[in-house]
């Protein structure tokens, strides 16, 4: 299991049903991306924090590494917005601002994103979406591919610990080499093992399934109107001071 899959199992949350943090984590992320901005996204972000790390007591490095890879992607995907190349270097009308919008909704969006992944098993959101009428190839797809990732990052990672145990790594040029050699290794074994996968699935009497198993528990009403509460709080809170910096 990868480290958000031990999260996932572990996590003092990880016996509440999906929907119930489906409810929490997806309220924070629609509220991320809807409501502005610059008053929302450290709401959200705090939200999400408090949430994952005081209750969950999800571990506080594994929340901030997996959150660290894409708020660098979206920092750096926002400077072409702020900043125009014709004519040379220099920063478009309204662009910083722009890019700031961006990158703070997406990082905050991210967050719940994350939080929802580091308390929530694959196979409860699986079926969850079965339960809400997803249709079955659908779960199924994104089943494998959710398996074929995890297999993808393990295997790189032993072909990596492979080549440095063999001092594969000792200069630049090197590194290059090696990994471009591991790279096309890593595409190949993804290929033959989607083809072994694909053969297999296709000799079941229902392709389109997965089994998942999963324990059926009941929602608590209670946990859905504090997460209910805490959306509202932020929502109202966002708006009004958003208001009040704008002078309305």
């Amino acid at each position: 299991m990868n480290p958000l899959d031990l999260s996932a199992a572990q996590n003092r949350w990880s016996r509440h049903p999906a929907a119930e943090k489906l409810v929490l984590y997806g309220g924070l992320l629609l509220c991320a991306m809807v409501l502005p901005p610059r008053t929302a996204a450290p709401l959200v972000l705090l939200a999400v924090a408090v949430a994952t790390l005081v209750f969950a007591r999800v571990r506080p490095r594994l929340f901030v590494l997996a959150l660290i890879g894409p708020a660098v992607f979206i920092a750096l995907g926002s400077v072409p917005i702020a900043v125009g190349l014709r004519g040379g270097p220099h920063l478009e009308p309204g662009g910083l601002d722009l890019a700031v919008d961006t990158s703070l909704r997406a990082i905050a969006a991210s967050s719940a994103t994350i939080g929802l992944a580091v308390t929530t098993l694959m196979a409860d959101m699986l079926d969850l979406a079965r339960r809400a009428g997803v249709p079955a190839p659908l779960c199924h797809v994104a089943d494998l591919t959710y398996r074929l990732v995890g297999i993808l990052i393990r295997s790189a990672r032993a072909a990596r610990e492979s080549v440095a145990l063999r001092l594969g790594l000792q200069t630049p040029r090197d590194a290059i080499s090696v990994i471009g050699a591991q790279s096309a290794l890593i595409f190949v074994r993804a290929t033959e093992r989607g083809r072994a996968m694909s053969e297999a699935m296709s000799l079941r009497a229902e392709p389109g399934m997965t089994a998942v198993l999963t324990a059926d528990r009941p929602v608590r009403p209670a946990r859905i109107a504090a997460s209910i509460t805490v959306l509202i709080v932020i929502a109202a809170t966002s708006i009004l001071t958003w208001r009040a910096w704008n002078g309305g």
